[in-house]
């Protein structure tokens, strides 16, 4: 797996495993924190006061000053009974930072607070999934879930290590196991979002409808969430609703790069260039080292007809993740625009090598040849387009356009004719009109 697959694939398990909200607070975070500020200077003993601000600084990405707000809550808890609370936040506040060996001291603290046994189990399975350690997770569920079975999640901490759990399997590639896991957890408490978010984004490359339904329900029962806006936002495409979640999760939590670069995608895909500009910007800004906003702000520079400054783009992004089929293919583009077929075709192979999952690369070698007039060589990739991805529309088409190029009109008459019966975005009127001008 390329490493900037691994870093979306992990923060996919970070949005189970450091947004377990507690039961009975408020839902909170940038927006709500001057409110909370105001209640704990008003009630400076009251450890829930504490714990509600300091949650909301851990959801807003503002880590440190959680951290200080929740140790300071600490110390008010023995009278108040919120020392498991506290102490599982100021866990979820650790590995926020990447601070695995501390946040677990803090599971271990709670599993030594009376009645915190489950939960300590519970808030160890978070941290191991944190660094996508599913096996040494799914051992503490196994303990916190013990002799559970019936009793719906009653004790504290089996809810969170239910949709752990699930969270395990999914790490596990066990997708039907972890479907029925969350709904598990969603049947022992349905107005907790939780498992909700986790299922919706499971099942976002399975069942869009049904990760739809999910993300929605999350969305729901915790309006104020970012990662619930995000994840929703990420799954409806290029719509307004879609803009509005994701400008919402962005300006919900400080440096929220993935949001804004998602954003900057949408915006982009729908021709708002200054807005995808900016967003890829803010994208950058908030993470310098994360690949991905380049690539985008790339993007949107090739939208603007600057190919210079877009081969820079694919180049900073290649800095960060060497093997970055994306960064490739932006930089393939990018050459292409330029008239640099040569260096365009070495991009698209590399692409292609590195993700040979996306039949995006061999399609643009096609077309781009054929643009150049070297129909031989885009014959070549449109017909390794449709061998290697057979139900592939756009495929068939450059492979069709390439073989009229190359004076072979019969043959490109049956690939557009495949192209009308393939996936994908295809013209269906443009195709039937070079079918039709073919003689």
């Amino acid at each position: 797996m390329q490493p900037a697959r691994m870093r979306m694939a992990a923060v996919a398990v970070a949005v189970v495993a450091l947004e377990l909200a507690l039961p009975g607070l408020a839902v909170a975070q940038l927006s709500e924190i001057d409110a909370l500020k105001a209640q704990t200077k008003a009630q400076p003993t009251d450890a829930a006061a504490s714990l509600a601000l300091g949650r909301a600084y851990r959801r807003g990405g503002k880590t440190k000053e959680a951290l200080e707000e929740l140790r300071r809550g600490v110390n008010q808890t023995r009278a108040q009974g919120l020392g498991i609370d506290l102490h599982w936040e100021l866990a979820r506040t650790l590995l926020a930072r990447g601070d695995f060996g501390p946040a677990m001291v803090q599971c271990r603290v709670i599993g030594a607070l009376p009645g915190g046994a489950r939960a300590g189990h519970a808030c160890a399975a978070e941290a191991h999934l944190s660094w996508r350690r599913a096996s040494e997770a799914l051992t503490e569920t196994n303990q916190a879930l013990a002799g559970e079975a019936d009793k719906r999640g009653a004790s504290k901490g089996t809810y969170e290590a239910k949709v752990a759990e699930a969270s395990a399997r999914e790490l596990e590639g066990k997708p039907k196991e972890a479907e029925a896991f969350y709904k598990e957890a969603i049947a022992w408490k349905p107005d907790r979002p939780e498992a909700h978010l986790a299922l919706g984004h499971m099942l976002g490359a399975l069942d869009r409808d049904a990760s739809l339904r999910a993300l929605r329900e999350a969305v729901r029962l915790d309006p104020g969430s970012p990662e619930a806006a995000f994840e929703l936002g990420s799954a409806l495409g290029a719509t307004e609703e879609a803009v509005h979640l994701l400008a919402h999760a962005a300006k919900e939590r400080t440096g929220f790069a993935l949001a804004e670069a998602k954003l900057a995608d949408i915006e982009l895909a729908r021709g708002h260039l200054g807005d995808a500009r900016r967003a890829a910007e803010a994208a950058i800004r908030s993470d310098p080292n994360q690949a991905g906003p380049h690539v985008t702000f790339g993007r949107v520079a090739l939208a603007e007809n600057q190919p210079d400054l877009a081969v820079r783009a694919a180049e900073s992004a290649l800095k960060i993740v060497v093997n970055s089929a994306a960064a490739k293919l932006l930089l393939g583009d990018a050459q292409a625009k330029k008239g640099e077929i040569d260096l365009a075709l070495e991009a698209y192979q590399d692409a292609h090598g590195l993700d040979g999952t996306d039949p995006t690369p061999l399609v643009r070698a096609a077309e781009e040849c054929r643009r150049a007039g070297r129909f031989t060589s885009a014959r070549a990739f449109g017909m390794k387009a449709t061998q290697d991805f057979p139900t592939w529309g756009p495929g068939w088409v450059a492979y069709g356009d390439a073989l009229v190029g190359d004076g072979q009109p019969a043959d490109a008459k049956k690939a557009y004719q495949e192209a009308l019966k393939s996936k994908g975005p295809v013209d269906a009127v443009a195709v039937g009109k070079k079918i039709a001008a073919i003689k």
